[in-house]
Order: structure tokens, then C-alpha cells, then sequence
């Protein structure tokens, strides 16, 4: 397959294919200038004639700055656009992972590397053909400021060459160092997700509400997305390293359901060119006031509609990226996770009642036992569902979310449950393999149950994605299904707050330890102990107090009441 570069100055053209090559790596101009810097070059895979993928590739020649407008020139002084650049040392890093499995998939091994030489991609010269040219580039500081700026392309640095070796990807544990709230220091949260028996697939910070967790969550979101306090001025102005090695995740996605907490981040004003990075679902959005001002507000409504922009989303990755050999269907595990939870026969969207579907889809649309009309969710009615993009806002009950059917019944879900099965749908229809999930506090709406089958469903989707969770929460329910080494506790000490892992094993623990040991509780003289001890005065003795009681308690009390007596039970 050839590279060939159109040259211009049209920074949002989609680059042509060519009539002579029916298979192509076509790439354009584009001006995107990160710190003065301009490496983004627009980039379509053809194969076929028909278009494959639509990417960036991040393109650094050896001393210049701007490598758009070096191409133009190439071109003009003779060059005929087809790569390798002549005379010229240059690494690039694509801006998407999929790059390498689509490349795999449509040109086989020997075919995609070479497409690799061609382009001199970065990860597998360093790290395959051990090119000390490329070496060289990486090295130096302008390869980190441009071609490194963005997450995904970090991302098919680090991992994207492990495609074409024996390497498997993994998401590495890190180290987040993040200045203490009092600002007196720094705080370091070791993240552990390998491990070759215990499940390390989901880390927890826990303890009492004010001692910095939504703090450390927030901070590992601006630190890697490189922006607020995460931006590259910020951090060199700080003299500050947030991170012993960037995390190799490719999307971070973050579910808060507290209306008190404010994870929404305005990527529009910042130097990202990927805005799909980070995604964020809760009740808050991002919102610009009558004077202009950005801002947030809450809606109730937004865990619903939500949903429904995810199961779509889920259609549409199936539908574009379903060829590729290491690609886990979306629908298809929303159906998994989530059927033996229900015992649902259908997933449907609510359509509004004065609208009149067309014909072609009518026999997708299921009359309910309610009255209401439903479009059941299948490949064949999201195909058809397209041609109506532009009516779908006005067709699709967004705020009723998405429905569960049984015998043309709609399951009676509780506002928790509807949570719960947002947050499932929400992830799996942004995730991406390799993504970070981060969930501030899961158990607001569940109850103890919902606690832990969350977990357990959070658990298949992270392995059907090969990807890995961050959970800040006070539950012990969910503490207990927790490796100690995940768990980082946070607690008050003398001389500030102090995060620390459990001195036993938490996993499958008991959780009476768990508490004591988190939220030291043992030294909190309970309501019910107050009540023993007055009772016992009242009556006159413990053993008065249980005659008194009868059969009244139960053993636990029972003992209770006995061990706050005198020693001779008096």
C-alpha cells in the first residue's frame, strides 16, 4: 500500500483517495498548532476504494516546526507526494490505536509494517526495528510538546508496535502525584491493575466525605488530558511531575451521579484536538449563559438521554469499526451484561406518540401493553433509523431513556435500577479497549445488593475490553470485593491526610475490620450502645434488663447487654 500526501492549505479538507490507487494511507494539510508546533497532518485509510478509517497523524521531520507547511514545499520544489520524504529523518504517531489493527486486518503482518516504514512510525522504530534515527527524533523535547500532546496518540505510542510482537496490551500501573489539599505537599496514589492471581482490575479510594478523594479523581482527569491544572505552562511554572509514567489508557470515561460534584471540563477552549478523549455522564452539563459565560447546571434528565446517545453510539463503533479482528461488539455485551440482570426479550427507545413512524420501520415498532410505541434496537432497525438522523431528535423520547420490553411489556425499573443500568450502557457505548473508568461514588442510588452485582457487571465489561476501573466510594459492600493493595484508604493523621493500604486483606474480608479500619468507627460510641447503657440503669442490672426484654433480641444484643454488665453479670 502506498502513502501519498495532497498538498494545500485547506486545513479541513478530508483527504481524496487516488484513481491510480484503489489502496491508500491518503494525507492532507491541516494547521492544528499545539505550543507552536504544527505535527497534524488529516489522515483516511482506503482500502478498496471505500474508506476504512478517519484518523490524524501526528508528523515530526528533524528540525522544523511545521511540518504541513514543509510537505507544501517538498511538493512544489518536485516532490510527488508519495512517502517516504526524501532526504529528510521523520517519525509520526497516529492519533488512534485502531490504526494498527485496521492495517493488520485489511493488508496483513509483512504489508502493515511496511506501511509502518513508509511512515516511519515512531512506536515500532524505537521499539521494533531499534532505528537510532527515530530514537533520536523521540528524544527530543518538541516530540513530547506535538506528537505526544494528545491521549490517543500517547496511547499508539506506547502500545501500538505490541500489535506486531508478542507484547501484550495491558493498562501498566502508574503512580498519580497530586499537591495535597493544604498545599503543604504531595500526595502519591500507587494504582495497581496487574497481578497474576488476585483481581486487580478495579482500584478504590474510600474513606470519610472532605479528605480529598473527588480532589485526586479530578486532578488525574486535568493531568492527563494536559489541561486546567494538567496544562504543560501550569505544570512547568509548578515544577510539578503529575504522573511516574503517563497512563497508556486511550479514553477516560467518568460517571458521577452526585449533584454535588462537578467533573464537567470545557475540552472546546483547549489545545485537544480529540474531544472524544474524556466523557463524562451525570447530572450536570456544560451550559454558556446569556452573557456568554460557560458554565454547569443540572438536569435530572441527562442519565436518560444518555443512554440513548450510548446505544447508538454502541451501533454506530459496531457498524464502523466491526471488521477489525480484535473488536468486541457493544451491543452484543450490552445484551450479555445486562439480560441475566433483567430477563428482558427487547431493548427499545420510546418514540413520541403523535409521530408516525415510516413504513420501513414500522415492523420495528412494538405496541405496549401501556399504549405507548416502542422501535425495538436491532442492527437491521439502527440501519434504518440513519436515514432519519436528522428527525431522530423529534422521533426518540431521549428523556425516557432507554426501555426494557417483555411480552410488549415495559420492565418497571426503580430510579436506582435505571441508574444502574445507565451506568452499564453509558460505559460500554463510550468505552474503547484500554479505557480507564471512573465512578465517584457508585453506591448514591444502589442498595447493598445493586453494590455489588454493579461490581460484578463492571467486571465484565472491563474484561471484555481489556480495560480497567477507579472507584471512590464509602461502600465496605464494595470494599470487600477489593484486593487490599487496590485499596487506598484515606484517613486524617497527625499531620494531615495520609493514604495508605489495609495492613490485612480485604478481599472477600470481613467487613465489621473494614470499617474500623477505614472510618474507625470502633472508637465512636454507637447510638445503640448509649441505649444499653441507659437501659441497664433504668432496669436496675443486665440480667433485669433482659427478663424485662424477653425474647425481645437477638443473640448479638443479648451478648451485648451481658458484656456491658458488671463482671459478675450483676
Amino acid at each position: 500500500m502506498k502513502v501519498f500526501y495532497h498538498m494545500g492549505t485547506d486545513w479541513n479538507r478530508t483527504p481524496p483517495g487516488l484513481k491510480t490507487e484503489k489502496t491508500l494511507l491518503a494525507l492532507s494539510y491541516n494547521n492544528w498548532d499545539d505550543y507552536s508546533i504544527h505535527t497534524t497532518l488529516n489522515a483516511v485509510f482506503y482500502y478498496e476504494n471505500k474508506r476504512i478509517l478517519e484518523f490524524s497523524l501526528k508528523l515530526l521531520i528533524e528540525n522544523d516546526v511545521d511540518s504541513p507547511a514543509k510537505l507544501n514545499i517538498l511538493r512544489k520544489d518536485g516532490w510527488d507526494g508519495f512517502f517516504p520524504i526524501p532526504n529528510t529523518n521523520y517519525v509520526s504517531v497516529p492519533s488512534d490505536i485502531e490504526f494498527y489493527d485496521a492495517l493488520i486486518t485489511k493488508l496483513g503482518i509483512q504489508e502493515a509494517k511496511d506501511v509502518l516504514l513508509l511512515i516511519r512510525d515512531a512506536g515500532y522504530l524505537v521499539n521494533v526495528s531499534n532505528d537510532n534515527a527515530a530514537k533520536r527524533l523521540t528524544a527530543d523535547s518538541s516530540f513530547e510538546t506535538s506528537p505526544l500532546r494528545e491521549a490517543g496518540a500517547r496511547k499508539s505510542f506506547s502500545d501500538g508496535w505490541k500489535a506486531f510482537t508478542d507484547s501484550s496490551l495491558a493498562i501498566q500501573d502508574f503512580t498519580l502525584y497530586i499537591p495535597s489539599r493544604d498545599l503543604q505537599g504531595v500526595d502519591s496514589i500507587r494504582f495497581r491493575f496487574n497481578s497474576g492471581t488476585l483481581p486487580y482490575d478495579i482500584n478504590v479510594l474510600i474513606g470519610p466525605n472532605g479528605v480529598g478523594k473527588s480532589h485526586a479523581l479530578k486532578n488525574l482527569v486535568e493531568y492527563w488530558l494536559g489541561m486546567d491544572a494538567g496544562s504543560q505552562p501550569k505544570l512547568i511554572k509548578a515544577k510539578h511531575k503529575p504522573f511516574d509514567n503517563s497512563p497508556n489508557i486511550s479514553r477516560l470515561i467518568l460517571i458521577s451521579y452526585s449533584p454535588f460534584e462537578d467533573f464537567v471540563l470545557d475540552l472546546s477552549k483547549t489545545k485537544l484536538k480529540d474531544k472524544t478523549a474524556y466523557k463524562y455522564f451525570g447530572f450536570r452539563r456544560a451550559t454558556t449563559s446569556a452573557t456568554g459565560k460557560r458554565q454547569s447546571t443540572i438536569s435530572r434528565n441527562l442519565p436518560a438521554s444518555d443512554s440513548v446517545e450510548s446505544i447508538f453510539k454502541a451501533f454506530e463503533d459496531d457498524a464502523a469499526f466491526g471488521f477489525l479482528s480484535n473488536w468486541t461488539s457493544k451491543v452484543d455485551t450490552i445484551w450479555d451484561v445486562l439480560e441475566p440482570a433483567l430477563n428482558f426479550e427487547s431493548i427499545a427507545v420510546e418514540i413520541d406518540q403523535k409521530y408516525e413512524p415510516p413504513i420501513f420501520l414500522r415492523r420495528h415498532m412494538i405496541e405496549g401493553k401501556d399504549g405507548k410505541k416502542y422501535i425495538e434496537l436491532t442492527r437491521s432497525s439502527y440501519k434504518k433509523l440513519l436515514r432519519l438522523k436528522d428527525d431522530l431528535d423529534s422521533l426518540v423520547s431521549a428523556k425516557v431513556g432507554v426501555v426494557f420490553l417483555k411480552d410488549c411489556e415495559r420492565l418497571d425499573l426503580s430510579s436506582g435500577q435505571r441508574l444502574f443500568v445507565y451506568m452499564v450502557i453509558n460505559i460500554v457505548g463510550q468505552i474503547k479497549a484500554e479505557s480507564l473508568v471512573i465512578v465517584d461514588e457508585p453506591e448514591l442510588f444502589l442498595h447493598p445488593t445493586f453494590e455489588v452485582e454493579f461490581i460484578a457487571l463492571l467486571k465484565k465489561v472491563l474484561t471484555a475490553f481489556n480495560s480497567k476501573a477507579i472507584l471512590a466510594t464509602h461502600s465496605l459492600a464494595i470494599a470487600r470485593e477489593i484486593p487490599a493493595t487496590c485499596m487506598h484508604v484515606y484517613r486524617k493523621g497527625e499531620y494531615g491526610i495520609e493514604i495508605d493500604h489495609p495492613p490485612f486483606e480485604t478481599f472477600g474480608g470481613d467487613m465489621q475490620r473494614i470499617s474500623s479500619y477505614v472510618f474507625g468507627d470502633s472508637k465512636l460510641t454507637k447510638p445503640f450502645a448509649q441505649w444499653i447503657e441507659g437501659a441497664i440503669q433504668d432496669a436496675g442490672s443486665p440480667n433485669k434488663l433482659l427478663a424485662k426484654l424477653k425474647g425481645e433480641l437477638n443473640e448479638e444484643m443479648t451478648i451485648k447487654i451481658l458484656n456491658a454488665g458488671t463482671p459478675d453479670g450483676r
